[in-house]
């Protein structure tokens, strides 16, 4: 993954960035890479035991060609969190930049995840699905995070409405298959904001 490129994309910026913007970035990828600890944690589990947190059609189709699942979390840890509240208080316009390239990091460092993943498990994966897309309910954060101890493991918990703590953090559920992925399958479809998405609208994506 371009990290850079997808921090353009949450921007909603098309084609090359200004200078001003190209500064910000560069000063948000230093920032970042140099400060944060990114780490994760998952747990292969048969699908059958899994039950009690496959709610809802879509998570249960994702899955469909699936017999065990990799729950899975990841985080950029709490010194992201930081770095962006710090930059709001003084540079609202690099907050908004650091904010964008965070997220972007959080993605590509999961894809990095899974391919350290796919070296220890084999076969092919599903694409990862977290709560709060489609119809899976976004609830069920904190039982992601209880099935894999991560609030001890790597600092990772969710507030009373199911927000990530430390923000920058992705919980998922992997399907491991048989069958190879649709690399050109549409990601939006599944979305719960597919019909408001800004992004969407311009014909873009958020690289989820």
């Amino acid at each position: 993954m371009d990290i850079r490129k997808e921090a353009l994309r949450y921007l909603g910026c098309k084609g090359e960035p200004d200078s001003q913007t190209d500064e910000l970035l560069t000063a948000a990828e230093k920032a970042l890479e140099t400060n944060v600890s990114p780490d994760f944690c998952w747990r292969v589990m048969d699908k059958a035991e899994c039950e009690h947190i496959l709610i809802g059609e879509d998570i249960k189709n994702h899955l469909a060609d699936s017999q065990k699942v990799i729950i899975f979390a990841a985080t950029l840890g709490a010194e992201a969190d930081r770095l962006i509240r710090t930059a709001e208080v003084s540079n609202m316009a690099y907050a908004v930049v650091l904010d964008a390239y965070a997220s972007a990091l959080i993605e590509s460092y999961c894809d990095s995840c899974e391919e350290e993943m796919k070296q220890r498990t084999g076969g092919n994966y599903t694409w990862r699905y977290s709560p709060g897309y489609g119809d899976y309910p976004i609830s069920l954060q904190r039982e992601l995070i209880k099935i894999l101890s991560a609030d001890k493991k790597i600092g990772l918990t969710a507030t009373e409405s199911h927000i990530l703590v430390p923000r920058k953090s992705v919980t998922a559920i992997i399907g491991i298959t048989h069958s190879v992925r649709d690399e050109n399958r549409n990601k939006c479809d599944s979305c719960s904001m597919k019909e408001t998405c800004r992004l969407r609208k311009d014909g873009l994506g958020c690289g989820r």
